[in-house]
């Protein structure tokens, strides 16, 4: 183990680490030429911090299959955000995660942060992007993320045992420019150090121009808003989702119902995701329902007598039926994508419209 740097140093402003490796596109797939570079900066991290830190997906097993994606595959990738598959979010973020910039993932214990985060490496892989987890938490549950669809073996993980590993690790991913996503995940009792706030605004500036987002997964509600991060997703619990257990007195929890707050520079608009989401073990992020919901409160899908209608097409009486639905046809999805965009876009965003049960 080398000998350990302030956490000054850590995120100094030294780009020669990674300059040694040529610049590289930001396509995805087998013959993505970014590979070259992820190995390198295996076997640099190897080197440097030794081998323990980092997680080898190639040993673990996996207990199910991946669930298949209803959802119809992206075409295109933005060279200025990262879309999260949540159309609200992304809609309310101007595009999606944004590149080049730090971003802070906060809120209560057991408020959804990491799934949502794990939500995130998987959206970004289904993209195209190559992703690191920075599991200084120890949070990370390989078998539901392989559940969700992400590809393990290709993700990045590390381990670091402190702030100033931590800083130093993610300082060298974010150079790199050989990865879309970098997420650093800390437990409660690294999340409020100092060093760690010091070191996240030296950081700040070198994330600039750079084609990466940065994560910063935190239990923090009650800071001044944006000490560090330039944007901050700060979840609020609503409601404990339950299903019927063995017992017909018994129900056990299935998912959290959450609101994302977005807090961003005095220059931007206050502006959230219309609808919450529902967050669930079994799926990750149950997209279909946020769908379902966006259509009702935008007006776009309406209620009726027969049910939910969009399009002239019943989709179903209640959002549960509605969601199904409109998984099984892509076309009505993406129909009822552009519809949702259209509408958000013209600046009509009332949510006056009634919620389906």
């Amino acid at each position: 183990m080398p000998v350990s740097r302030s956490a000054g140093q850590g995120v100094s402003t030294r780009r020669s680490e990674a300059s040694s490796v040529p610049e590289v596109a930001h396509a995805g797939g087998a013959d993505d030429p970014r590979r070259e570079r992820i190995a390198w900066l295996r076997q640099l991290i190897a080197e440097r911090f030794g081998s323990h830190v980092l997680l080898d997906p190639a040993c673990l097993a996996f207990s199910a299959a991946p669930v298949r994606s209803a959802m119809p595959p992206s075409s295109t990738t933005s060279p200025r955000f990262l879309s999260t598959d949540l159309l609200g979010l992304d809609l309310a973020l101007g595009g999606g995660l944004p590149r080049g910039r730090l971003i802070e993932l906060a809120g209560p214990t057991y408020s959804g942060k990491r799934t949502l985060a794990g939500w995130f490496v998987r959206s970004v892989q289904r993209a195209g992007g190559w992703v690191a987890y920075l599991d200084a938490a120890h949070s990370l549950d390989f078998d539901r993320l392989h559940h969700w669809g992400v590809a393990v073996l290709d993700l990045l993980v590390a381990l670091p045992q402190s702030v100033t590993e931590a800083l130093e690790l993610a300082r060298l991913l974010v150079l790199s420019g050989a990865l879309d996503l970098v997420v650093l995940d800390l437990p409660p009792h690294l999340a409020l150090r100092s060093a760690l706030d010091r070191g996240l605004r030296q950081l700040r500036p070198l994330l600039r121009g750079l084609p990466t987002a940065f994560v910063v997964v935190r239990d923090r509600v009650d800071t001044p808003a944006l000490a560090t991060a330039q944007v901050r997703l700060r979840l609020e619990p609503l409601t404990q989702l339950v299903r019927p257990g063995p017992l017909a007195a018994q129900a056990l929890p299935e998912g959290l119902r959450v609101h994302v707050r977005i807090e961003r520079g005095p220059l931007w608009p206050p502006r959230d995701p219309p609808v919450p989401i529902e967050l669930c073990l079994r799926e990750g992020v149950r997209v279909a329902l946020e769908r379902i919901d966006l259509g009702l409160a935008l007006g776009v899908i309406r209620l009726h007598s027969l049910g939910l209608i969009f399009a002239e097409t019943v989709l179903g009486r209640t959002r549960e039926r509605a969601a199904v639905r409109l998984q099984s046809d892509p076309s009505l999805w993406s129909q009822l994508e552009e519809e949702i965009r259209v509408r958000w876009l013209s600046g009509d965003r009332s949510l006056a419209a009634p919620t389906a049960r």
